[in-house]
């Protein structure tokens, strides 16, 4: 037996949505059908009336062209004679031109007759009056008057009959508009009951086992965690979630008794720990004895580094000096303010160093358009962001990495821009940084012989030394990669 295909739930929602529109479509395109159907029986209905009319307004501009010709013999009269005549035969091609015992289709070929009669006592009567035969046009043009005047009583008359099976036509389309009321009615209510229903069914197969799912997660935040849920068969987003749901109980219940274990696992080993606590003070007083001391450091930075230098080894000479005056700075400076130069200076051992470390994969410019350099700072501000730059940005990069100081006066600042091409930034870090002030659980200790100042420590020191909340950012090098951190220091 074929298996029976799983519909998802947004699938569901789409084929909804998708026969309660064709269902309005086709309302809505019926009703447009009768309405159309409905308007056109009605025009059909006057059309006749409006045909005749204008056929009547032809037959009085002959009739007042003829006279205006008889009477005072203008050009004007003739033209407007000849010129509805030919309009008055073309409308009187519309006429029943056959005998017929329909009083209406005998009206029309009565005024057919009565036409030709009129037209042809009116031509009689226009040749006569060219050619100055008083008598002849003056009879024919009496003849031709009398002959319009039947013909107007008869075109009233068949009037008359149009507008009589016109008012009879119109009361059936009366009865289609009430008929078409009722079946637009009906196909309102029951579309609007079969999508009620759709509606009703879908909501139901999706917020019902929902609400089951609320119950019972309620039951297990409470704390009962042999809480049982229904088993649903579907393979729809509901199926999985529901199993989904069943297996994390199981979960809970099996970490509830590991945690209950290693509890009493914890508590035996609470009372050992502080027993040992003591003794871990007394080895980290003697760990903290046994440190070089700093001064002895720098005497053998040194001696390796004239030592280098009687041997010759110039890179390896000027790497010791570098590493010597790097370590020195953050022993002499850590508790202290500094300056900008010194900064600087720190900056360009540091990066000596890591030249040494990355080779041709660093390249360190420093782009400097400061005169006075001797501006009050806190200390280790700019290290920490260049270490930052490298070991965040490019130290990933297999080549091309570098990292840029740049120093410049504005109008109102003095910019410190330290960049790199590396990665950019993430968003959500960039805003816990700028939003952080003070010491986090994150930051790395500022203490002792430790470089690994934190970017919380260097921003909130540059926000409380020079009382400014907005002295530094973090901006990407849109469309470049890269990121780069900005100190603007107002100028004094």
């Amino acid at each position: 037996m074929k298996k029976r295909r799983a519909y998802s739930i947004r699938e569901r929602l789409f084929y909804s949505f998708f026969v309660t529109a064709a269902l309005m479509c086709v309302i809505v395109l019926y009703s447009f059908v009768i309405i159309n159907s409905v308007t056109f029986s009605i025009t059909n209905a006057y059309e006749s009336n409006l045909m005749l009319r204008e056929y009547q307004n032809a037959l009085k501009m002959v009739e007042s062209g003829l006279e205006n010709y008889i009477t005072l013999r203008t050009f004007e009269g003739i033209e407007n004679y000849y010129t509805w005549r030919g309009k008055l035969d073309a409308l009187s091609l519309n006429f029943n031109r056959e005998p017929s015992p329909e009083p209406m289709l005998l009206q029309e070929y009565k005024i057919g007759n009565l036409m030709e009669s009129f037209l042809e006592y009116a031509d009689k009567a226009v040749y006569a009056r060219r050619g100055n035969n008083v008598t002849e046009y003056m009879y024919n043009y009496y003849t031709a008057q009398r002959i319009y005047s039947y013909l107007t009583d008869s075109i009233r008359e068949l009037n008359t009959l149009y507008f009589e099976r016109n008012v009879s036509g119109y009361n059936r389309i009366l009865n289609n508009m009430h008929i078409l009321e009722l079946v637009s009615i009906l196909l309102v209510a029951t579309g609007i009951t079969i999508n009620f229903l759709i509606v009703y069914i879908l909501i139901n197969r999706i917020t019902g086992p929902l609400v089951d799912l609320s119950d019972a997660a309620n039951e297990l935040a409470s704390g009962n965690f042999d809480v049982e849920i229904a088993k649903i068969k579907t393979n729809d987003e509901l199926g999985n979630i529901y199993r989904a749901f069943d297996r994390m109980i199981v979960s809970i219940r099996e970490y509830i008794e590991t945690i209950q274990t290693k509890a009493m696992i914890e508590n035996n080993l609470r009372r050992q720990e502080m027993e040992m606590r003591e003794l871990y003070k007394d080895a980290q007083l003697r760990t903290l004895q046994a440190q070089i001391n700093p001064h002895f450091l720098f005497n053998t930075l040194n001696a390796g580094a004239q030592l280098a230098m009687m041997e010759g080894a110039d890179n390896t000479c000027a790497f010791i000096e570098n590493t010597a005056d790097f370590f020195r700075y953050n022993i002499q400076n850590l508790e202290k303010d500094a300056l900008l130069s010194g900064e600087i200076n720190l900056v360009d051992n540091y990066m000596h160093i890591m030249k040494v470390r990355f080779a041709d994969r660093l390249t360190y410019i420093r782009d400097i358009h400061c005169e006075n350099l001797d501006i009050p700072m806190p200390s280790m501000i700019l290290q920490p962001l260049v270490e930052n730059a490298v070991k965040h940005g490019i130290a990933e990069m297999s080549s091309g990495g570098t990292v840029t100081l740049r120093v410049y006066r504005s109008a109102d600042f003095l910019n410190i821009e330290i960049s790199d091409n590396g990665k950019q930034f993430d968003p959500a870090v960039r805003q816990r940084l700028l939003s952080a002030s003070g010491k986090t659980e994150t930051e790395e200790p500022v203490s002792g012989t430790s470089v690994g100042i934190g970017m919380v420590n260097v921003i909130t020191r540059l926000r409380m030394f020079f009382d400014d909340p907005d002295i530094f950012d973090i901006v990407d090098n849109y469309p470049e990669p890269g990121k780069t951190f900005v100190i603007r220091i107002k100028n004094v």
